[in-house]
C-alpha cells in the first residue's frame, strides 16, 4: 500500500511537527518558496499540499486547505481526512521528518544527559538527523494531547 505523504506550508510548521509525530510523512516548506516552486516540487514528488494559503489551495488540486489558525483545530481536520496509525506514532523526527529506530541507550553514540544513560535502557533515534528521544513525562504529555484530539475528531 503506497504511503501518503506531504508538503506543509510555511505558515503550519506546528501543524508539520505534531502530524510528524503522529507517524505522517511531512516535509515543510521553507519562505522564501514561490506558489510555483511549491506546487513544482508536490507535482514532481507527488505530495498532498497542506497550506493556510486559500488562493494557493484553488490552484494546487491535491491540496488540503486549514482554514483555522489553531493547529489543534487543523489537527482535528487533518485527521478526520487521513486517519493516523497509532502503530506509527513517534516513528518519525518531528524536527526533520527522518525515520525514527528504537535502540539501546548504551549503543547511542550521541550526547545525552546523564540521568536518561542510567534510567533509560533504550532511547529513540532518527536517523536522518542523530537527535535522540526517550519516553518521560514529555512523551506522556504528547501521546495524552494526540488521544485527545483524536477522541474530539470521532464525536
Amino acid at each position: 500500500m503506497k504511503e501518503d505523504k506531504f508538503y506543509a506550508d510555511s505558515m503550519l510548521g506546528k501543524l508539520a511537527r505534531w502530524l510528524r509525530l503522529m507517524g505522517f510523512s511531512v516535509e515543510y516548506a521553507t519562505p522564501d518558496l514561490s506558489d510555483d516552486e511549491i506546487m513544482k516540487y508536490c507535482r514532481e514528488k507527488g505530495l498532498f499540499l497542506i497550506t493556510r494559503d486559500k488562493e494557493l489551495s484553488a490552484r494546487y488540486q491535491d491540496s488540503i486547505y486549514m482554514e483555522s489558525d489553531s493547529y489543534e483545530e487543523q489537527l482535528k481536520a487533518f485527521t478526520s481526512k487521513f486517519r493516523p496509525s497509532q502503530e506509527l506514532y513517534f516513528t518519525r523526527c518531528p524536527l526533520c521528518n527522518g525515520s525514527v529506530r528504537k535502540m539501546k541507550t548504551a549503543d547511542f553514540e550521541g550526547d545525552l544527559p546523564e540521568g536518561i544513560r542510567l534510567r533509560q535502557r533504550h532511547i529513540y533515534a532518527c536517523e536522518k538527523c542523530g537527535k535522540a528521544y526517550w519516553e518521560g513525562s514529555h512523551f506522556d504529555a504528547i501521546l495524552k494531547k494526540i488521544n485527545g484530539i483524536m477522541n474530539e475528531g470521532q464525536s
